[in-house]
């Protein structure tokens, strides 16, 4: 008998090298670690620095106000100059005057 178990204790060892392997392994399945961070919400992750946010409200600044100043002083660009009309060329029909001749 001693024999036979002697041949068999490297087959008994490493089959129970491999069922606890393979119990650390679902272990581990069971425990995922993710690495993604934490979700936010309509908010930056990370802080802006000093720098980068006065520069954006800087840059936003001079975009609306060059579109701004644009808008009220070089109003041509965006609508074309309305030709008024000469009220000499209108007719008395044209205004709504009746003629003269009616009594």
């Amino acid at each position: 008998m001693s024999f036979l178990v002697g041949k068999l204790r490297p087959i008994i060892r490493s089959a129970a090298l491999l069922r606890k392997a393979s119990n650390e392994c679902v272990k581990a399945r069971s425990t995922a670690i993710r690495h993604a961070g934490t979700i936010t919400y309509r908010a930056h992750s990370v802080k802006d620095t000093g720098l980068a946010y006065y520069l954006g409200e800087g840059i936003s600044f001079f975009f609306w106000y060059w579109i701004l100043y644009h808008c009220w002083f070089e109003f041509d660009h965006l609508v074309p100059p309305h030709e008024y009309p000469d009220p000499t060329k209108f007719t008395d029909e044209e205004l709504g005057i009746p003629p003269d001749d009616e009594d």
